[in-house]
C-alpha cells in the first residue's frame, strides 16, 4: 500500500466544521540499525529520528488531525445531498427507488500522490439510499409530495471495516407549475414550476481497523523504511452529522423524455461530530544499497481529535431525468458548493413511478 493515509477513501462542505479539540505524537525510538543505517545515507541518527518523525506524521496524518477531520466530515455529510428527494418530477402520485452518491472536496481530492501532508484520498466521501415519495393528490392537496430514505449497511473498504446509516424526511411543495392532469399531456416543452423542499437528514460513519497496518516511506531517495504496525492497534472514525436543508429548484421537461433541472440549497448543520483516536506501535526496518536494516527502531502514534459541523452552507443543485415509458426514471445530479475548498457530489439512481 502507498504511503498509509490510511486509506480513507470515503473519507465531504466547507461547512467548515468547528474544531473543538485535537492531540497528536509521534515518537520515534531507534533500534540497534539505526546507526549504521544513517551513516549509510549520509545522516546522523539524529537527523534520521527527525526525518522518521516527519515521515510517520505525514503517513498517519497524525500532524493534521484538524484538517483531516474537517475534511473527512465535510465529504460525508455533503454525499448525502439528493438522496432521497425526486426535483424533477411533477405531481407524482407515487415513486420508489435507490440512489448511490459521491462526493469530492477538489482542493484535497487532487493532490499529487507524493504530498503527505495531503492525502489525495481525505476529500472524498460516498452514500446510498433506497428512497420512497408519495404524492398527496390522493387527499386533495396536488402540489405536495412527502418523500423518506434510509439505508443501513457495512462494508470493507481496503483496510477499514465501515459501517454506515442515514436516513431523511422531506416535503416537497411545488408552486405555479402544472396540474397532475396536464402533467399527463404531453407537450414539446413544459415548465415544472417552482419546488420548495424542506426536512430532516441523519448520516452516520464509522470506521475501524484491527489488522496489521503495513506502509513504506522514504526518507533519502533509493533508502525506503517499512511502517509495520505491532501488537494491538487502535483506529477509530466515528461521524454523526444532522441537517435541516431548504432548497429551490425549478425544471423544464422535454416531451416525457427527458427533464432538466437546477437550483439551489442551504443546509443548517444542527448536530453531530466526527472523532478519531489512532493508538498504535510499530517497527521499523530499511533498505539502502542492496543492505537490509531489519531493526531502525520503533514508531509510537497516537492521536485524538473531534470537530463539530458548522452551522451552513450554500450550494447548487443541477440533473437530468431520463423518463421510459413514463414509468423508470434515471436521473444525475450535481450538487456544487462555491468558494475554496470547492466541494462537488454526483448523485446517480433509478426510480420507478405512477
Amino acid at each position: 500500500m502507498k504511503r498509509l493515509t490510511l486509506v480513507l477513501g470515503i473519507g465531504l462542505a466547507t461547512l467548515a466544521p468547528c474544531v473543538r479539540s485535537a492531540h497528536a505524537q509521534v515518537t520515534i525510538t531507534p533500534g540497534p540499525d539505526a546507526d549504521a543505517f544513517a551513516a549509510g545515507i549520509g545522516m546522523t541518527t539524529a537527523d534520521l529520528v527527525n526525518q522518521l518523525t516527519t515521515q510517520v506524521n505525514g503517513l498517519f496524518q497524525v500532524a493534521n488531525v484538524n484538517s483531516f477531520l474537517k475534511d473527512f466530515q465535510n465529504a460525508q455529510s455533503f454525499s448525502t445531498k439528493g438522496l432521497g428527494v425526486d426535483y424533477a418530477s411533477e405531481a407524482t402520485l407515487a415513486e420508489v427507488g435507490a440512489t448511490i452518491s459521491f462526493a469530492s472536496n477538489v482542493d484535497k481530492a487532487y493532490k499529487p500522490s507524493g504530498s503527505y501532508a495531503d492525502p489525495p484520498v481525505s476529500g472524498g466521501g460516498a452514500n446510498f439510499s433506497l428512497m420512497g415519495g408519495l404524492g398527496l393528490g390522493l387527499v386533495g392537496f396536488d402540489p405536495l409530495m412527502v418523500f423518506g430514505n434510509w439505508f443501513k449497511g457495512s462494508a470493507t473498504l481496503g483496510q477499514l471495516n465501515g459501517s454506515y446509516h442515514n436516513w431523511g424526511l422531506h416535503g416537497q411543495l411545488r408552486l405555479l407549475g402544472p396540474s397532475r392532469k396536464m402533467s399527463a399531456v404531453k407537450m414539446l416543452v413544459r415548465w415544472g414550476g417552482i419546488a420548495i423542499t424542506s426536512g430532516a437528514d441523519y448520516s452516520h460513519l464509522s470506521l475501524s481497523q484491527t489488522n496489521q497496518i503495513t506502509s513504506t516511506v522514504s526518507v533519502v531517495p533509493g533508502a525506503p523504511v517499512s511502517v509495520t504496525s505491532s501488537g494491538p492497534l487502535t483506529f477509530t472514525v466515528d461521524q454523526t452529522t444532522w441537517s435541516v436543508p431548504l432548497e429551490v429548484t425549478t425544471s423544464l421537461r422535454l416531451l416525457s423524455l427527458v427533464t432538466v433541472y437546477g437550483g439551489l440549497g442551504l443546509d443548517w448543520q444542527l448536530g453531530g461530530g466526527s472523532n478519531l483516536k489512532i493508538g498504535m506501535n510499530a517497527n521499523l526496518s530499511g533498505k539502502y544499497m542492496g543492505a537490509t536494516y531489519a531493526n531502525l527502531g520503533t514508531a509510537t502514534i497516537a492521536a485524538a481529535g473531534h470537530v463539530n459541523p458548522s452551522p451552513a452552507q450554500l450550494r447548487e443543485i443541477v440533473g437530468i431525468q431520463l423518463g421510459i415509458l413514463d414509468l423508470i426514471r434515471l436521473f444525475l445530479q450535481v450538487n456544487v458548493t462555491g468558494g475554496s475548498p470547492m466541494l462537488t457530489s454526483v448523485a446517480g439512481g433509478l426510480r420507478l413511478a405512477i
